[in-house]
């Protein structure tokens, strides 16, 4: 099922609770911040037979959709009083859980990784360590056929079928890999998975394998001076974004392969004043696409958006919100359930959401707005189950209310 990244608690709902907050602590309520204004295919993860990797494997047959959450689970969940549920980590003693990135299949199958290395899995109860790859990890992915996906340091790709028995899959490149998706498949593309490396690598593979069964990969080299954080699969569509360092034309970068099969092709984002100053000094480290007219991008200063041109043109950019961000390895990540229930995690402690009208920052389970945790990545498996992972933390959507 090709994915788009809730249904919330409204914002009187939220200031209620945190009214009652501050009524017990014997403070006045802090006010939200002033507000300025990755069909991801996020594959729902199959039943753990998997075929071996070959050209023309079969589908397996997708996950419960019901197993999302509909009804609150008390086992060992962690009871929530805001907006997200802030659920126990196995964080080694005296050590840290660098959390880079979330994959989510449903309310009881919840995969991260970190860059400690260490691959987790949530069982809709807890978390436990599930593998340690033992190189730094950056992105997950489970695919159509229910194989779990990891890319990581110096070129690593490992492949887990059912998330287990997990094996290296060469990658041919040595650059970090940061960020992974898959697209809609076809008669021509019996696999679709896009990954994103630094130094301005991109891997692409169809379907085609090696004598060893190994997937052949394609790829494409945009030069040492574009750094590439993000890879955003909408159908067959393939989008990543990042930054230039060419002194003569820096400033952020998003770059579309329409069809998955064509030419790479940079994708504008200027048109008023006022953007084409911020586009210059940003690095666009998150991309998200619904389809070619309704894409985000976060960048280091800000939030971009494209909404469809009244006369079917090009796409008009418009900027959401500008707030700082730490220098940081993946320091922000948008994903969306539809055009108009979109999620945005920050390096900054802050979450986000868009719901057709406005970008609102929401409540954590850590206090109000602004946490101290930096968040890496944000996913889901629908509106109601949406995931947010960072440094040390792992925050689940709470949709049930207060207390739930």
């Amino acid at each position: 099922m090709i994915v788009g990244h809730r249904t919330g608690v409204s914002a009187a709902a939220a200031l209620a609770i945190l009214a009652g907050f501050a009524a017990c602590a014997g403070v006045e309520p802090e006010l939200p911040l002033a507000e300025e204004g990755h069909e991801d295919a996020s594959a729902e993860a199959a039943a753990p037979s998997v075929e071996e990797l070959d050209g023309g494997a079969v589908d397996g047959e997708p996950a419960d959709a019901d197993a999302d959450a509909s009804e609150p689970d008390d086992a060992g969940v962690p009871v929530c009083t805001t907006d997200w549920c802030d659920t126990p980590l196995p964080i080694p003693d005296g050590g840290k859980l660098t959390l880079m990135d979330v994959w989510v299949s449903s309310g009881a199958d919840v995969w991260a990784v970190s860059e400690e290395g260490l691959v987790l899995r949530w069982n809709g109860k807890s978390w436990s360590v599930a593998w340690d790859a033992g190189v730094a990890l950056y992105g997950v992915l489970g695919d159509h056929q229910g194989a779990i996906w990891l890319v990581g340091g110096g070129g690593a790709i490992f492949r887990g079928p059912g998330g287990a028995g997990w094996a290296p899959v060469p990658s041919g490149v040595t650059t970090d890999l940061v960020d992974i998706c898959e697209g809609t498949r076809d008669a021509t593309r019996v696999r679709n998975l896009s990954i994103v490396g630094s130094g301005g690598k991109v891997l692409r593979w169809t379907g085609d394998v090696d004598e060893d069964g190994a997937p052949v990969w394609s790829t494409s080299d945009f030069g040492a001076m574009e750094q590439l954080y993000s890879v955003a699969c909408a159908g067959v569509d393939v989008w990543v974004s990042g930054t230039s360092t060419d002194w003569a034309a820096p400033g952020g970068r998003l770059y579309l392969n329409a069809g998955g099969d064509g030419p790479w092709t940079a994708r504008s984002v200027r048109g008023t004043a006022a953007i084409d100053n911020f586009s210059q000094s940003e690095t666009f480290t998150s991309v998200w696409a619904h389809d070619q007219d309704n894409v985000w991008l976060r960048g280091g200063i800000g939030v971009l958006r494209s909404t469809p041109a009244p006369d079917g043109g090009a796409p008009i950019w418009s900027r959401v919100r500008a707030f700082l961000t730490t220098n940081v390895k993946r320091p922000s990540d948008a994903w969306g359930a539809s055009a108009n229930d979109v999620w945005i995690a920050s390096s900054t402690g802050r979450i986000h959401h868009w719901d057709g009208s406005k970008l609102e920052i929401t409540l954590t389970s850590k206090g109000w707005d602004v946490i101290e945790n930096d968040f890496h990545a944000v996913h889901g498996s629908g509106p109601e189950n949406v995931w947010v992972v960072g440094n040390d933390i792992a925050l689940r959507r709470n949709v049930f209310g207060a207390g739930k």
